[in-house]
């Protein structure tokens, strides 16, 4: 008899160790789901709680971002390409340009206009080319200077100054 004593003294801490490892997995199990729902809710809810806590109206961080959008969204407007300009460098008799500009208008009525003053746009923007150094029609920066003084001049030949949107410079040519 001392030996069955032995087994069932030998096979109860076993029985303890199976419930306790059987409530370890139960406890992981419902810590796990605890952590996914609290996940969730902040993920669908979470603007809305911290709103609340911070005293932020709700949606507030949601609406910020698609107003900037807007501001940077922009319209291209009717393009005006112009045959590319071919001309002397100022002070370099032997070096000449080969530069390709394009136009952008504010609608398509002015698009048309541009179309019927085209000899005098180009005439302008060649005074303005052909008076340039080679230095400055190098420079990468100086192009900027070169595209605001076209749209400068420009703006003088059209009815209202914002009837031209901008001016690109598509290729650049020198040799």
């Amino acid at each position: 008899m001392p030996e069955e004593e032995v087994i069932n003294e030998i096979q109860e801490p076993q029985e303890e160790k199976k419930k306790k490892g059987k409530f370890k997995l139960i406890l992981l199990i419902v810590c796990v789901v605890f952590c996914l729902g609290v996940g969730g809710t902040y993920f669908f809810y979470g603007d809305r709680i911290l709103g609340i806590f911070f005293k932020k109206p709700p949606g507030e961080n949601a609406e910020k971002p698609k107003e900037h959008e807007k501001k940077t969204e922009r319209i291209v407007g009717p393009m005006l390409s112009l045959e590319p300009f071919l001309f002397n460098i100022a002070g370099n008799s032997s070096k000449f340009a080969k530069i390709s500009i394009g136009i952008e208008l504010k609608d398509i009525k002015v698009l048309e206009e541009a179309k019927k003053m085209t000899p005098l746009i180009r005439d302008n923007i060649l005074s303005i080319l052909g008076s340039k150094s080679i230095e400055v029609l190098m420079g990468v920066n100086s192009r900027d200077v070169i595209r605001q003084e076209v749209h400068n001049t420009l703006k003088g030949l059209f009815k209202k100054p914002t009837d031209i949107s901008a001016i690109y410079i598509t290729d650049i040519i020198i040799q």
